[in-house]
């Protein structure tokens, strides 16, 4: 017999309200930058929260803002169309295409110049500030034609209009905006985000389970321990958890959990695995079975991976596309489903 709760979890979607954890530090730290008007290159891994974090801080912040999502966009006429859009929206009560026709372009053959001539203007008039957010930033990287030379072209020396860049891809962001003595804004700075820290993340979990009726007192840390505190895995297992518990099932909530999970992700998970090359196979492979270190002898004997400077590419290259992560101890698989899937697939546990 169904329980008469409903599921205090959510996932899929950027979080806010009640279901958002609290990042007491982070929330510091990327409010002071927002309100020094400095560009922020915000990056982290993938479901660390990222856009969560940035909207919940947007509100906070009084300043008027757009955010482009990136993730669909394609070319470079796609990403023309967002930003008169986002025009369009941010001031409209202005004839965006009469103003676009007094800079000499229209909305057909405007450049990035013509549409951040009037975006200054507009910003201008308006005795405000500005707030540009573009999310998902490493999807400009895909466009045939080279935009990012376009774009610094167009934001160099302007002001009023702060930008943040959010990605995934912190190798992406520091090429386009360098840092240091190489910085294109004189005034950015890099933020990366981290996980979840655990008092906060499982004193989440332990309230929104007992809403529910469920007071496993070691649920949570378990919950915790298996994904590591990432925000968005964190979610839809506590989710997962929740509905089993709802639909009646009472014993071994957390491994029934992961189970469901696994066979939903099953085709996914084969898909990806396929499409790795050999070398990026054996060293998924090592990592699964404990080793953390890749680039040693050992590692590079045992799991054939010829030398170690094939070891150090196919190394950079899983980080880059956020399949490891490296931490002190050395580097691990950063999605702890796909390490158990791995590892189930293989025998390793």
């Amino acid at each position: 017999m169904s329980k008469l709760y409903a599921n205090p979890f959510n996932w899929g979607e950027p979080v806010k309200g009640n279901h958002f954890i609290q990042r007491a530090e982070a929330q510091t730290s990327l409010l002071a930058i927002l309100e020094k008007q400095t560009h922020l290159l915000l990056t982290g891994k993938r479901g660390t929260g990222k856009t969560s974090l940035l909207n919940i801080l947007l509100e906070k912040n009084t300043t008027p803002y757009i955010h482009l999502d990136l993730r669909f966009i394609v070319s470079r006429e796609q990403l023309f169309e967002l930003l008169i859009k986002a025009l369009d929206t941010s001031f409209p009560v202005i004839d965006i295409d009469k103003k676009l026709d007094s800079l000499g372009a229209n909305t057909k053959d405007a450049t990035l110049k013509n549409i951040f001539d009037l975006w200054h203007e507009m910003v201008k008039g308006s005795n405000e500030k500005f707030i540009m957010v573009w999310d998902e930033f490493q999807h400009l990287v895909k466009f045939k034609e080279d935009i990012f030379k376009e774009l610094k072209l167009s934001l160099d020396g302007r002001r009023g209009i702060t930008h943040i860049f959010v990605s995934h891809r912190y190798d992406i962001l520091q090429n386009i905006f360098g840092r240091g003595d190489s910085s294109f804004f004189k005034n950015q700075e890099y933020y990366e985000l981290e996980n979840l820290e655990k008092k906060a993340c499982t004193s989440y979990l332990a309230q929104r389970f007992r809403r529910m009726g469920l007071s496993d007192f070691d649920l949570p840390e378990a919950v915790y321990t298996f994904t590591g505190g990432q925000p968005l895995f964190t979610q839809r297992l506590a989710y997962t958890v929740a509905q089993i518990w709802l639909e009646g099932t009472t014993t071994r909530l957390l491994q029934r959990s992961i189970s469901k999970l696994l066979k939903e992700r099953n085709i996914l998970f084969t898909g990806l695995w396929d499409h790795f090359g050999l070398n990026e196979k054996r060293l998924l492979l090592g990592l699964a079975s404990g080793y953390s270190r890749p680039t040693e002898l050992g590692f590079i004997d045992k799991f054939g991976l010829s030398a170690t400077s094939t070891a150090h590419n196919t190394v950079v290259k899983l980080v880059h596309e956020g399949w490891l992560v490296n931490r002190e101890e050395g580097y691990h698989i950063y999605d702890p489903l796909f390490l158990t899937w791995l590892q189930n697939r293989e025998g390793l546990i």
